[in-house]
């Protein structure tokens, strides 16, 4: 067995070194084989040379400090939940200290010693610790000048110094078998920290210096992993596809499409467009990312293109992530395809027996043009003639894999992705490595912007209810939405049957239907289909209705407790609305003190500007709150803050292509491939 293969390797392959009771505490941890180990890298240090003063701290960092309890107390809470509060200062100010769960704390801590204290601070009223991890200052051990010590995510099954032993152990013992995985050539170039010494240094630093180099260094290699993975799959497709195929360039269906439109393209969408042909007509393999705000008219540019595409002898399909989207994307195109002889079929996972046959031999005919459908079209029994477009709505619902699947089943494997979630230019460059990105940032002339009102009292509320009880008795609909699906002990949001309860209670004489996420796939749609058959007046729902079926007659979106949610998530949530004739309104219910909070709420009522929107969100938010679909590949990064460190993504992301250029879109590292395989290999 090698060195590739045992880093990889299940821990219990290493009974010699590990007692078997600590097996399942690290499995826990999510620690299962020797590269989860020694990736498992600490979170703070415990550096006694940097104790930090509570007068110099800014909030959200890991530190540690030195201070004297002054009191502490066990303040009983709304939740029931038990917690002890001690205050602590060091001399240049005062930290609030918070356990939870820990009662017996409240004898433990004496008023008048000093501690060593290490957590993560919070901002508040007062800088705030939350569960942190201490120390009597007098009964620490001499620690030599340099040395310090890693802090983990521990639990307490496995505390701190049990995980530092078991990593410390494998280290010493297995070090030698994490031979280097970037290239020789970028190590020398860039001055990067060897591997084995890296992974030394982050775990066991010597000093400050050697662990800066080794957070560098881990830095590189994480978006090189993920860049080299992304930028890869495009120069193989390059290589091998681009140039095969002409076309004859024949717009006439195209633009009998156009003229059956009710209304003229933008600017924007022209553009797109444009863009997509000078792929096709030069040869090239399109790989494209269509962003545009909600309402902007992407689907229409993919109607454009799949039209195009047919009219010069190629099929083209449609996937979006649920069976209710496929269907409105399908009846809305349907009517006009088919008076313009085009053939257009769906398929979901909902079609079997006979019908589905005959779909599935038109497919393979070629007597179908395009296809509308659901992930039912990477199934192994769907084969097509000649395809050469794919268009997939809403990408961030797809996995990596599920698209290569189905881009395995054209002849040419061109792919426009479409999104809905606006992401800033430099952004989106930085992390589609492997997409052009192309942004609709217009909107069709004549659209009622969406009034939005944030709503904080008690007493705007019930003027809330009354001015929907008006709309609804008027004809209109309305969505509620909670960020969870039941009570909660922990949270003082409200769950879905909280807010139902709550919606009753105000508009007792309507009709009310309830969605959420841990309904059967089927279930939802039943339920939206009633919604939008106006079967119900109003539909109390979590997030997942987030990207969702039209529904033209609902003009109000109530969203509860909306400072937990992300300013993109208020904006996509508030984008079911203002979709039909009837002036929308989107009311945010919050009576949150937190400044962050209130900035994001203010936003929303201030633009309607997806781009803008986004800008904020940015600014406002933690990088790792903005991608949360595992296939970004971003949403695990440990060293990178993909929203301050651009320059350095858009520098690894070079890196890639010049190495992969001259390698020819081949890499030379055995353990870089494998590094990347299970990086993007189907969770």
């Amino acid at each position: 067995m090698n060195a590739y293969d045992i880093s990889y390797n299940s821990l219990e392959t290493f009974t010699k070194d590990l007692d078997p009771k600590n097996l399942k505490k690290l499995y826990d941890l999510g620690i299962k084989n020797l590269h989860d180990l020694f990736y498992y890298f600490p979170r703070a240090y415990d550096d006694r040379t940097n104790i930090m003063k509570i007068g110099d701290l800014r909030g959200e960092e890991y530190v540690v400090l030195k201070a004297t309890i002054l009191s502490v107390a066990s303040p009983p809470t709304k939740s029931g939940l038990k917690m002890v509060k001690a205050n602590a200062t060091d001399g240049s100010g005062i930290i609030d200290l918070v356990w939870f769960q820990m009662p017996y704390l409240r004898k433990t801590l004496k008023p008048g010693e000093e501690y060593i204290f290490i957590g993560q601070i919070k901002s508040g009223y007062r800088f705030q610790m939350v569960n942190p991890e201490f120390k009597l200052s007098s009964s620490q051990r001499k620690i030599s000048e340099g040395e310090i010590l890693p802090i983990y995510s521990s639990s307490k099954a496995l505390p701190q110094n049990s995980l530092r032993k078991i990593i410390h152990h494998f280290i010493k013992v297995y070090l030698h078998i994490f031979q280097e995985n970037i290239p020789e050539e970028i190590i020398r170039e860039y001055n990067i920290l060897e591997r084995r010494e890296a992974l030394k240094q982050i775990h066991f630093p010597t000093n400050n210096k050697l662990l800066e180099e080794a957070k560098r260094r881990f830095a590189i290699e994480e978006l090189l992993i993920l860049e080299m993975g992304i930028v890869q799959k495009r120069f193989q497709s390059e290589y091998i596809s681009s140039g095969n195929y002409h076309l004859d360039d024949n717009k006439a269906l195209v633009k009998k499409y156009l003229s059956t439109l009710p209304f003229s393209l933008t600017n924007a969408q022209k553009k797109v467009i444009t863009e997509i042909y000078k792929d096709l007509n030069q040869g090239k393999i399109v790989n494209r990312l269509v962003q545009g705000d909600v309402g902007s008219g992407k689907t229409v540019v993919s109607m454009v293109v799949l039209l195009y595409m047919l009219e010069n002898s190629y099929q083209g399909v449609l996937m979006a992530p649920t069976e209710i989207l496929a269907v409105q994307h399908y009846l809305s195109i349907k009517d006009k395809f088919e008076a313009l002889g085009v053939s257009v079929e769906l398929l979901t996972g909902s079609f079997t027996g006979k019908k589905k046959q005959q779909i599935l031999k038109n497919i393979a005919d070629g007597k179908t043009g395009i296809v509308i459908g659901t992930h039912a079209l990477i199934e192994e029994n769907v084969v097509f003639k000649k395809l050469g477009m794919i268009v997939i709505d809403e990408q961030h619902r797809f996995g990596v894999i599920q698209r290569k699947t189905l881009r395995d089943k054209g002849v040419l494997a061109n792919l426009i992705v479409m999104s809905a979630t606006p992401i800033p230019r430099s952004l989106a460059l930085s992390i589609y490595g492997d997409l052009d990105v192309s942004i609709i940032d217009e909107l069709p002339p004549g659209r009622k912007p969406i009034k939005t009102k944030w709503i904080s009292t008690d007493s705007d509320i019930k003027i809330m209810y009354d001015f929907i009880r008006k709309k609804l008795s008027q004809g209109r609909q309305a969505y509620f939405v909670a960020p969870l699906i039941e009570e909660s002990e922990k949270l003082s949001a409200k769950s879905v049957e909280e807010l139902q309860h709550e919606v009753s209670s105000y508009l007792p004489n309507f009709k009310i239907g309830v969605l959420h996420g841990k309904l059967k796939n089927n279930e939802k749609d039943e339920v939206m289909k009633q919604f939008k058959n106006h079967e119900f007046d109003i539909l109390v729902a979590t997030t997942v209705i987030e990207v969702g079926v039209d529904v033209p007659n609902s003009s109000i979106i109530v969203i509860s407790d909306a400072q937990r949610f992300g300013l993109s998530a208020l904006h996509q949530l508030r984008g079911r609305v203002g979709r039909g004739s009837y002036q929308s309104y989107c009311f945010l219910i919050s009576k949150t003190d937190n400044d962050t909070s209130k900035a994001r709420l203010q936003i929303m009522e201030e633009t309607e500007d997806g781009f803008k929107i986004a800008e904020e969100d940015l600014r406002l938010r933690k990088s790792g709150e903005i991608f949360g679909t595992k296939q970004s590949g971003l949403s695990d990064l440990k060293f990178v803050d993909i929203v301050h460190d651009i320059k350095t993504i858009k520098l690894v992301k070079e890196i890639s292509y010049r190495y992969l250029q001259r390698h020819k879109g081949q890499i030379d590292n055995v353990f870089l491939n494998k590094d990347i395989a299970e990086k993007f290999k189907e969770s």
